[in-house]
């Protein structure tokens, strides 16, 4: 089942494009813009709520001081707060969940594409008559990974790992708060600012360098969509234009208006 919903279609997705681009970097490159395209509304919505929960954390904190040590009480009323914001706290999870399937597919693909003879047992008939995958399957051959002929993608790379840990650490840097609150769970969050572009580099450095190929593309996509969500957002704060994870907080300001209406009434 795996292999066919994600293993098959990514390889004869990578085989087209190479077929097309003639550089199996390259192919790579490509076929990254177009799963990142594919998830582009899925992570917008996800970057929406990981800002809202960083606007939570004042809130948040209040709650702490209110529970004073009781998990019981601040669990239910963190949730209240997430139910009355209309906020998922584990809506930021989401892309990341999907991409791991994606990623360790591409890892599959990645040792199986190199195998000469393997590419006719897994793609499509209609890809086959493409002419470059025509001669691969023709001479039993595998495809030639390299990057502009300069890289082999299917060793490690450390130039390739090291690109990927400084995407991860700009990519996770962008969507960090200014302002960093001294409690624990701030404190975790800012560190894993680092250890994430870290563990990043040194995997990148014991897998083919395909992978930190496809990771540091993935990253540079994901700076460019959080600079184009974040601005946007700046520009509707500025507008006055109503964000939908504004929308309680908007009903609530409403429901204070009623009450200094009804407070006039009274008074005359």
């Amino acid at each position: 089942m795996f292999d066919t919903l994600l293993v098959h279609p990514i390889f004869n997705l990578l085989a087209v494009l190479y077929a097309f681009v003639h550089d199996f970097g390259l192919a790579i490159i490509l076929l990254t813009l177009v799963i990142r395209g594919l998830l582009w509304p899925l992570v917008t919505k996800q970057l929406h709520s990981q800002r809202a929960l960083q606007e939570l954390q004042p809130e948040l904190l209040r709650i702490k001081t209110q529970a004073k040590g009781d998990k019981t009480l601040e669990g239910q009323l963190t949730m209240e707060l997430y139910k009355e914001r209309e906020i998922n706290p584990f809506a930021s999870f989401l892309p990341l969940i999907i991409q791991l399937p994606i990623f360790f597919a591409l890892f599959i693909v990645l040792r199986d594409i190199v195998k000469p003879g393997e590419i006719a047992h897994i793609v499509y008939e209609p890809v086959k008559h493409l002419g470059a995958i025509v001669d691969i399957i023709k001479n039993n051959a595998a495809f030639h990974p390299t990057l502009l002929g300069l890289i082999d993608l299917t060793k490690p790379s450390p130039l390739l790992a090291v690109l990927a840990g400084l995407a991860q650490f700009a990519q996770t840097k962008q969507i960090s708060p200014k302002h960093q609150s001294k409690d624990s769970q701030a404190q975790i969050m800012m560190g894993m600012t680092y250890v994430f572009p870290a563990l990043t580099f040194f995997i990148g450095l014991s897998l083919p360098s395909a992978l930190p190929l496809y990771w540091t593309t993935a990253s540079l996509v994901a700076i460019l969509q959080q600079y184009l969500v974040l601005q946007r957002d700046v520009r509707e704060l500025e507008e006055g234009t109503p964000d939908p994870t504004a929308l309680p907080a908007q009903s609530d300001s409403k429901r204070s208006g009623k009450g200094k209406r009804k407070g006039k009434g009274g008074k005359s």
